[in-house]
């Protein structure tokens, strides 16, 4: 089974001029491993726990070394959070938006589970430039609480499948989703990847303080919504 920072990775080395709009660990993934042109080309995507932890930390020495602090999403990267369950929504106003254009949906399982209704909406319109990726970690608040997704034996490819899905399919392995996601890329969609991914190992150990979370947090979804604007009209 992969890990996350193989399962952004790997989008984010492939995604070219695709639009992406993440959501809660994968979003926090995103903003660690891309560089100033939204690229993860130096973030080693090494297997396990361990390997996610190495990601990450060669990602975050390669920032300090280059002078680069992330303060937000790379251009064409938006989050959809405080919107939480939001993300195929947003995916898919974009979608529509910009049909010349690939967009990329990094969902998470409990997100998904909140707005299921989402996968009958996209389904409805049959964007064809729609790549819908679930993060399945069987776990929410990760690397905090790692507290139990609700049904954790829910398949979302089957649910995404019986929408309407023009495509839908279940990925565990690394090596096949990196052969794997240009060929999702190509097909027409909407198109459907459950990635099954390792939990990120959890924080709140014995002496654990929860940091204040940045004001920035609750204002970076409108940020870049106003930052996209401008990255699509200067595109």
């Amino acid at each position: 089974m992969m890990n996350i920072v193989q399962a952004c990775g790997v989008v984010a080395k492939n995604k070219g001029p695709s639009l992406v709009v993440a959501t809660m660990l994968s979003m926090f993934i995103f903003d660690r491993i891309e560089g100033r042109d939204g690229q993860a080309r130096f973030v080693p995507l090494l297997g396990g726990k361990a390997g996610a932890i190495v990601g990450v930390i060669v990602a975050k020495l390669r920032d300090l070394l280059q002078g680069y602090k992330a303060t937000g999403a790379a251009p064409g990267r938006i989050s959809s959070v405080p919107l939480m369950g939001g993300c195929a929504g947003l995916g898919l106003g974009l979608a529509m938006a910009q049909p010349a254009r690939k967009v990329i949906v990094m969902d998470g399982d409990a997100s998904l589970l909140m707005e299921l209704s989402g996968l009958a909406t996209v389904a409805a319109h049959q964007p064809a430039n729609l790549l819908h990726i679930v993060v399945n970690n069987g776990t929410q608040f990760t690397a905090y609480a790692n507290a139990r997704a609700p049904l954790p034996d829910f398949r979302f490819t089957d649910a995404a499948r019986a929408a309407g899905y023009a495509h839908a399919e279940t990925i565990s392995d690394a090596t096949q989703w990196a052969e794997r996601l240009p060929q999702l890329m190509a097909l027409q969609g909407p198109v459907f990847v459950e990635l099954m991914v390792q939990p990120f190992p959890q924080q709140t150990k014995p002496g654990f303080v929860q940091q204040e979370m940045p004001d920035v947090q609750f204002a970076r979804m409108g940020l870049e919504v106003a930052a996209l604007r401008s990255h699509l009209e200067h595109a």
